[in-house]
């Protein structure tokens, strides 16, 4: 594995984890528990909209780009085409569902719903695009522009939040955040270059058919995170809602670190072509993140109420148990991720 690249790709991530927890502080303090959940609520739906719509098409996409079937602007044009696809399925779904009983919407407006789609979807493209770049190796301009990213996010915040502390500024804020960072991804390394030329019909139909391979991993990482939240919206008050949803979304970014060895290790395995030396990466992967989980596990038993206070403030101190609760569940989800990356897009 490669020295250099881990030690750019993996200390960018933790930098961007960091000031995504900066956001979600911001957006946690100035919305309160009540706006919290409604944001939540918000984020659940369209994520879950854009993980059954979009299949596992960026594992399809990502292997025919590490195997340099194609090259980075066809990645992006076959990603914008399928993700577009995904999105306005998720917006007539997110009417369909608006305007039905399934889930209670206490809160919630339709025209939050709408913003949170397009927030789903601009996640999805630019995590994606500095995916690819890390896998046609730009380790340290995909490394810099996700540091930017989040820098962005925060600042749009801070112009949109202090002024109008809503939901739907939390919202803007990132969609904004994103589409500045993605034109810039599409002009800097001409991503532009075969969007309007006819795609390859070979390379869609794989890329659907390794992402409905690949569906059940994909459904399993992406989703579950917000399941817990669409599953409770009913039974729980807005405030509630908020309060598990923030100990869920501070669990879940310590999937950062597995997500950033995989971002190396997938290109660097298929390059070698040695099945022992793939199956040694995992194993080493494995071990550092057994570390990591019992490490972090240690520092959340003992002082979790603490670390809610200090970070959220009082008023999501509940938030604290449930964190630790909810992450010596994760941490087994937390190993296992090289050897999802392994056997679904390498072996």
């Amino acid at each position: 594995m490669s020295a250099r690249a881990i030690q750019l790709v993996v200390p960018a991530q933790m930098v961007k984890l960091a000031l995504s927890l900066l956001l979600q502080i911001m957006i946690a303090r100035l919305l309160m528990p009540e706006g919290r959940g409604v944001y939540a609520l918000c984020i659940a739906i369209s994520t879950a909209l854009m993980v059954f719509t979009f299949f596992g098409n960026e594992f399809g996409i990502r292997y025919l780009l590490a195997t340099k079937r194609i090259d980075t602007s066809r990645a992006f044009q076959y990603l914008l085409l399928t993700s577009s696809f995904s999105f306005l399925i998720s917006i007539v779904a997110s009417c369909l569902i608006y305007n039905s009983t399934l889930i209670d919407f206490n809160g919630v407006h339709l025209k939050m719903l709408m913003l949170a789609c397009l927030f789903s979807f601009g996640q999805l493209l630019t995590t994606q695009v500095n995916v690819f770049l890390t896998l046609r190796g730009h380790y340290f301009q995909a490394s810099i522009l996700a540091v930017i990213d989040e820098v962005l996010k925060i600042v749009v915040a801070i112009a949109l939040l202090f002024k109008y502390p809503t939901v739907t500024s939390a919202l803007l804020a990132i969609i904004i955040g994103s589409a500045i960072i993605l034109a810039f991804c599409i002009l800097r390394f001409k991503l532009y270059r075969d969007v309007l030329s006819l795609p390859d019909w070979g390379d869609l139909n794989f890329i659907y058919k390794f992402g409905l391979r690949s569906f059940w991993f994909n459904l399993s990482n992406l989703s579950n995170a917000h399941m817990g939240t669409l599953a409770l919206a009913g039974l729980m008050t807005n405030t509630q809602l908020g309060i598990y949803n923030l100990a869920f979304g501070l669990i879940a970014r310590a999937q950062v670190l597995p997500d950033a060895i995989n971002r190396v290790l997938v290109p660097e395995s298929m390059a070698s072509g040695d099945s022992g030396r793939q199956f040694r990466m995992v194993q080493i992967s494995v071990t550092g993140l057994l570390t990591f989980a019992v490490f972090v596990a240690t520092i959340l038993g003992l002082f979790n109420e603490p670390i809610m206070i200090l970070l959220f403030g009082i008023e999501y101190r509940e938030a604290g148990p449930v964190a630790f609760l909810l992450f010596i569940g994760f941490a087994l989800k937390l190993m296992v991720k090289p050897l999802e990356a392994h056997f679904n897009e390498i072996a």
